[in-house]
């Protein structure tokens, strides 16, 4: 009797401790919704319900059945019954499941097919290997600087014109020795 005693909250006997955890943080949000709702507002009353239905705030019947205190407190203030939606339970409580139509999709196995799609397949991915393979061998050996090549490029640059540079000096230095022998 005890272990049913710790499973009951409001008057429910839950099935596991996971429901009965649920159904007292909804508890909780009851009680602070109590403090902050003005019924006597009846549009934030609808919008405050409504947002709750819509983010499926309350799942276990202790918020089902504030929802239904929350509905009936609008009806009796005038609030049309029409303009409130259902309360949605999101469960089946028959053994008997609604009877649709079940779309199905049959895959149909014919191994001709599949081994053409396996060989068109193969041949798409050697092509990308190739060119991706070719890509690469652009990037490396082309003119342009990019990432792969930079180093290299910027380094050619820089003993480029270290070697102008030298060669001036060497034209300016033997200028400045004919200029002196004179």
């Amino acid at each position: 009797m005890k272990n049913e005693e710790r499973l009951v909250v409001d008057g429910y006997l839950y099935g596991n401790d996971a429901d009965v955890k649920l159904a007292k943080e909804e508890k909780k949000t009851i009680e602070y919704l109590e403090t902050k709702i003005n019924y006597d507002d009846i549009q934030t009353t609808l919008k405050i319900y409504n947002k709750a239905v819509k983010d499926r705030i309350f799942k276990t019947p202790v918020g089902f059945e504030f929802l239904k205190k929350m509905r009936a407190e609008m009806i009796k203030r005038g609030m049309p019954e029409e303009n409130i939606g259902a309360i949605p339970l999101y469960q089946i409580f028959s053994k008997e499941a609604d009877v649709r139509p079940v779309r199905v999709f049959q895959i149909k196995e014919n191994k001709s097919d599949n081994k053409e799609i396996l060989r068109v397949s193969l041949w798409a991915n050697i092509v990308l290997v190739v060119l991706v393979i070719g890509m690469f061998v652009l990037t490396l050996f082309g003119d342009n600087t990019n990432i792969l090549n930079y180093k290299y490029k910027i380094e050619n640059e820089y003993s480029i014109w270290q070697q102008e540079l030298e060669e001036r000096e060497a034209v300016i230095r033997e200028k400045e020795a004919e200029l002196r022998l004179e």
